[in-house]
């Protein structure tokens, strides 16, 4: 049937259906003012939606990721070294800082890889370190 769905009535609650009319405005086809499609349509819609939402927070740290991954190359440093480098230096930076300070401050940026590398070069050390001279394993065995 005809139905006017760009009035809501006076002073008058929305219907389900007006709500259903509202969100469906801009729809191609009858999805936009048959009320029996446009129901479908908009369930549709809003999954979508719902599923985006979280996609979309997602992608934005690939994003991050390949950023930071791509900075740090020019440093001579892998990705996966760096947040270890980070993580034993106690730097508390998320990749969304990272990303950003990539861009828009590199000697910033070259500062932090240097932390991280010191970090990994003073856990290197500390192992061997720890480590002391062991014989090879076979070594035992033979003897």
């Amino acid at each position: 049937g005809s139905h006017k769905h760009n009035l809501v009535p006076l002073g008058g609650e929305m219907t389900r259906e007006d709500k259903i009319f509202q969100l469906a405005k801009g729809m191609r086809g009858r999805a936009k003012n048959c009320f029996r499609i446009a129901i479908r349509r908009v369930e549709k819609g809003l999954q979508h939606a719902y599923r985006s939402r979280r996609l979309k927070k997602r992608q934005a740290r690939e994003t991050w990721i390949m950023q930071v991954g791509a900075a740090s190359n020019e440093h001579q440093l892998s990705y996966s070294r760096l947040i270890h480098g980070l993580q034993l230096a106690n730097v508390g930076l998320d990749r969304r800082v990272l990303a950003s300070l990539a861009q828009n401050e590199p000697y910033t940026f070259r500062a932090i890889v240097g932390e991280a590398k010191g970090a990994l070069q003073r856990s290197i050390l500390a192992e061997v370190g720890n480590a002391g001279y062991r014989a090879p394993a076979d070594a035992d065995a033979a003897g």
